[in-house]
């Protein structure tokens, strides 16, 4: 690692943020930028040395590749070369969810870094819908590579703060705009063969997707696709395991809770905060790596998490636990079907 910086943290209200922003991009720094899915670490994509500072700061491995934000849609033509299936399907799914929390996979152009596309055939981008991100993207003229603002496999951050615990001393700017909308990363797709393959849930759902045709969920058995394939992703400290609504494990006096609604046998835990009382899935998914966060700094061996319902966003939610999980044969096992 190089030398530590003083990380400065500055408000999204700042009238000089969006230049600020804009002008370290341009000269191949690093900044962590709100999204409305989580905080994201990014650099000017065109700049391989910016590009691989991403990685080095990280600690990502070089073989996960990155997701690109653009300024605009035009960015598309420039970037990718779909062909013509692809082209009608990427257009629809544009005018449908953009700006917003879905990332399209497609054939990439020579232009496009090996660096940050893993030295696939392929490029992941999206047009962000959080103002401030697009107001820097638009001053900048040029898409950002931006992963989660964290170290890999490591629990997402939602707020500046958990981006000032993640890479502070490592990176010159975060920009604080306050805790994410959604919380949970963007979905990947990928317009193929008349298909969608969905490479990783996410707020865009299935059922929305499959508006557009029909929806294949990607093999995570083979080999990695798209960014967030790894098997081992958005792990806290704190072994976490997923268990059944109601259920307690014999080791539970030492161990914290993250319920899914309201639950009687909190009494029984050391800790335990609830995902969403009302049993709202949205709710959930905008407090999840926050709660695992907060629970990681509690007291407790380990972190138990109460399934929720695999509908919707849920299937996002349950995505990212079996991930975070140091998993079973059992929940590897879910992992493999569900994801």
């Amino acid at each position: 690692m190089s030398a530590p910086l003083n990380t400065e943290i500055i408000s999204a209200l700042d009238t000089s943020v969006v230049e600020r922003a804009a002008k370290l991009l341009a000269q191949g720094e690093l900044v962590a930028i709100p999204t409305e899915t989580v905080y994201g670490l990014a650099a000017d994509s065109r700049n391989e040395r910016a590009v691989a500072a991403i990685f080095q700061v990280k600690e990502r491995p070089y073989f996960d590749p990155l997701i690109l934000h653009l300024p605009d849609r035009t960015w598309v033509e420039r970037l990718a070369k779909p062909d013509a299936e692809q082209e009608r399907l990427t257009a629809a799914l544009i005018e449908r969810f953009w700006p917003g929390p879905l990332t399209l996979l497609l054939p990439k152009r020579e232009a496009v870094s090996d660096l940050v596309t893993a030295s696939l055939p392929t490029v992941a981008v999206r047009m962000p819908a959080n103002p401030v991100l697009r107001a820097i993207l638009q001053r900048g003229g040029f898409p950002v590579a931006a992963p989660s603002a964290n170290r890999f496999g490591r629990v997402s951050p939602t707020t500046a703060q958990h981006v000032l615990e993640e890479l502070g001393s490592r990176i010159p700017l975060i920009i604080d705009d306050g805790p994410t909308k959604l919380g949970l990363e963007s979905t990947i797709v990928e317009p193929k063969g008349g298909k969608l393959i969905l490479h990783r849930p996410g707020p865009i759902t299935e059922a929305a997707l499959a508006e557009f045709g029909v929806v294949e969920l990607v093999d995570l058995k083979g080999s990695i696709k798209a960014p967030g394939q790894t098997p081992s992703h958005y792990a806290p400290d704190r072994p976490v395991r997923v268990i059944k609504k109601g259920e307690v494990p014999a080791d539970s006096a030492t161990a914290g809770l993250l319920a899914w609604g309201p639950s009687l046998q909190r009494s029984r835990f050391r800790s335990a905060f609830s995902l969403s009382e009302s049993g709202d899935l949205l709710e959930a998914a905008s407090r999840l790596f926050s709660l695992l966060r907060a629970m990681d700094r509690e007291p407790v061996t380990v972190i138990y998490v109460e399934k929720v319902p695999e509908i919707g966003i849920g299937k996002a939610i349950m995505n990212r636990l079996y991930r975070a999980s140091r998993p079973t044969s059992e929940s590897a096992g879910s992992e493999r079907e569900r994801a």
